[in-house]
């Protein structure tokens, strides 16, 4: 429920909404313990307390910026597998004017069916978390058409036979960055991982409860600013979370820039058809 609602608005709207979480509920609880816990305790023992909130801070800080690090660089890696696939689809497009011309036409057409199933129909399943088998069926069935078809050609010359061997590599590359593309889709944070992040968060602001300040204005605005610069790491681990869902996602242009660039090449009276 909660993710859906993150990955249904705007980044921007995401952070309003846990950026004001993560700065409100902390203040509320800084205004309860300020009435519980006398403020001349607090400040004899600041010294200890900054020490002790340095060491649990730094690591917090460290954790917090290595799933950071992690969920940017598997953002990263999916639109590297993203535009592998391209890649592939692009290479049995041109490679296929080696192929009989009647042959040559219809991978063409299955490659650019292929690119409108992806991009018209599994990537808005992707952007909206709807991976149910079912959603990316007509997808395997546009593979294994091309595959039937490539494996089924008996070569007449030994350009052709050459011509195959390449495009069946290709084509088992293919197959190899869809399956990588779908399975990164998937892929998400552990809840392990949510759970201590949201434990080291609550840790961090008992720290600063904890400090004794002269101004009690200061000690709010000093936990705010705290909380609300963890409040924008955290909206940044959920937008990049899901590589291919929301907002923030892998696009697919590169499958659209291989179907323009080779509808072009294949057009009547291009260099590729003389």
């Amino acid at each position: 429920m909660l993710n859906h609602w993150f990955y249904s608005h705007s980044t921007w709207e995401v952070a309003v909404a846990v950026c004001s979480v993560v700065v409100l509920l902390p203040l509320l609880g800084l205004f309860l313990f300020h009435r519980l816990v006398d403020w001349n305790t607090r400040e004899e023992d600041t010294s200890m307390i900054g020490l002790s909130y340095a060491l649990c801070g730094g690591i917090y800080a460290v954790v917090l910026a290595f799933v950071a690090v992690g969920t940017y660089e598997a953002m990263d890696k999916s639109s590297t597998i993203a535009a592998d696939e391209a890649n592939s689809l692009g290479g049995l497009a041109f490679d296929s004017a080696g192929l009989p011309s009647k042959l040559g036409a219809r991978v063409r057409e299955d490659v650019n069916k292929y690119i409108d199933v992806v991009t018209q129909k599994e990537w808005p399943s992707q952007q909206a978390y709807h991976m149910e088998e079912k959603n990316y069926e007509e997808g395997w069935a546009q593979i294994r058409r091309i595959g039937l078809d490539l494996a089924s050609f008996e070569p007449a010359t030994p350009g052709e036979t050459t011509v195959k061997a390449e495009m069946l590599r290709t084509s088992d590359d293919l197959f190899s960055a869809r399956r990588a593309r779908l399975l990164a889709a998937n892929a998400h944070l552990p809840d392990a991982v949510w759970q201590m992040l949201i434990f080291g968060l609550v840790l961090v602001a008992v720290y600063v409860y904890l400090f004794g300040p002269h101004s009690y204005k200061i000690h709010m605005a000093v936990t705010a600013l705290t909380m609300l610069s963890i409040g924008l790491v955290f909206t940044l681990i959920i937008a990049l979370d899901y590589p291919f869902r929301g907002d923030l996602s892998v696009d697919d242009d590169a499958y659209l820039g291989v179907k323009e660039v080779s509808t072009r090449a294949f057009e009547p009276g291009s260099p590729t058809l003389q």
